[in-house]
């Protein structure tokens, strides 16, 4: 199955490990950061993410774990990325519920700068 539509950055709140701002801490660090997302189109929904990095001299590593809540279920997806001066990521589909019980498969997503994007989902039941 194939879904398409848009995604946008609901709210980001990201903390160093030890409770401080990011933005306060300079040079290598580790963060978590809780999302929200906003998702429109054949998936309709709101993702909450939690996203641990490592931000290096000139990279910024990520791994998440993210559960999109939509009428007809739940997807969960797996994400493992960086950030240098564009975010690159592999998303992976790996449950759900509902609808979208067991589901498995892949995201892909094309964010522009101001934090909104377009998606392309593709998963099996």
């Amino acid at each position: 199955m194939k879904a398409t539509g848009t995604i946008e950055v609901k709210s980001w709140d990201e903390k160093t490990w030890d409770g401080r701002s990011y933005q306060e801490v300079e040079g290598r660090k580790l963060t978590e950061a809780h999302v929200q997302f906003t998702y429109a189109g054949d998936v309709s929904g709101v993702g909450s993410c939690r996203y641990l990095m490592y931000y290096g001299d000139d990279v910024a590593w990520t791994t998440a774990i993210e559960e999109v809540a939509t009428d007809a279920g739940t997807l969960v997806l797996r994400h493992v990325g960086a950030y240098r001066s564009s975010v690159e990521a592999v998303i992976e589909v790996v449950d759900g519920t509902g609808k979208y019980l067991n589901a498995r498969g892949a995201v892909t997503v094309d964010w522009a700068q101001d934090g909104s994007g377009t998606y392309t989902l593709e998963y099996e039941v």
